[in-house]
């Protein structure tokens, strides 16, 4: 807080800046004639310069970064070129992006997507959470693929294993939970008047599909499963906007659930056989 530069990298290469809150410096993360770095889940607000990159080409990696309020630019982009930027969110900067001789990409394909820009005005006629027209940086910068809300990520566990959700919304979410027991993913939304929508990538190696949504326990307004692409699954729905509870439960019965079943089952037959009538022998 307050320095010069709050995070800098120098002629530095292979290095990972991760989950720092970084506020009120005059550059927020500045790389300089530094590759292949990864700036991934930075809170990085409030400063003069947000993310800078200056002579910083070659598979340096910025995503799921909040990136907002900054009184200069977002990110300033120098003479660095071929970095992959997707998955962040770019909130009321007074400039989104500077730049300068610089050309990268900007999103990570479709359904996966690209990053939130608060100032998009783009519309989404085919309801999947992102925009229909691509956001222009420039000629030689395009994204592809804006989200229509903010990304977030949810580190969550299961047989040891950890394992990523993500949403795009344009409600705030809190209480994000995973029940290992039975594979039930739990959140609450909330926002103001108007439409809610969250759009839910899970990966399948945590909860293979079909899944089914509801909204404090009852259908959404509108719900879409049927965006996957082998490994993920994403799940779009809709519902009218104050306090909600999400919950997501897998189609078919966890093994939990299928033993506790066959248990019962079997303590049924048992109790039936021992009041059948026994027949006497002729």
């Amino acid at each position: 807080m307050s320095n010069y530069d709050g995070i800098r990298l120098y002629e530095s290469s292979n290095n990972s800046i991760t989950e720092n809150i970084v506020i009120e410096n005059y550059y927020g993360i500045s790389l300089s004639s530094s590759s292949g770095n990864n700036i991934i889940s930075n809170n990085v607000t409030a400063n003069n310069g947000g993310i800078s990159l200056y002579w910083s080409s070659n598979e340096n990696r910025i995503v799921k970064n909040h990136v907002a309020l900054n009184t200069l630019s977002g990110l300033r982009l120098n003479e660095s070129s071929n970095n992959h930027i997707y998955h962040n969110n770019f909130v009321d900067n007074i400039e989104q992006v500077h730049n300068i001789n610089s050309t990268n990409v900007w999103d990570d394909g479709y359904p996966s997507g690209g990053n939130y820009w608060s100032n998009y005005t783009g519309i989404d006629a085919n309801i999947d959470g992102i925009g229909d027209s691509s956001y222009e940086i420039d000629s030689m910068n395009i994204d592809h693929y804006p989200l229509m809300g903010t990304f977030s990520d949810f580190s969550v566990s299961s047989e040891e294993q950890a394992y990523h959700v993500t949403t795009v919304c344009n409600s705030t979410i809190s209480a994000f939970e995973f029940d290992q027991v039975d594979k039930i993913i739990r959140f609450n939304v909330t926002g103001e008047d108007g439409i809610g929508f969250c759009r839910v990538c899970i990966p399948h190696d945590l909860m293979e599909p079909p899944y089914t949504v509801t909204v404090d326990g009852y259908a959404p307004l509108y719900v879409n499963y049927t965006l996957d692409n082998g490994t993920h699954g994403w799940i779009y729905f809709t519902y009218q906007h104050s306090t909600h509870k999400i919950e997501i439960v897998p189609e078919f019965p966890t093994w939990t659930s299928m033993l506790l079943i066959l248990i019962i089952l079997t303590a049924a037959i048992a109790v039936y056989k021992r009041r059948l009538p026994k027949t006497p022998i002729q």
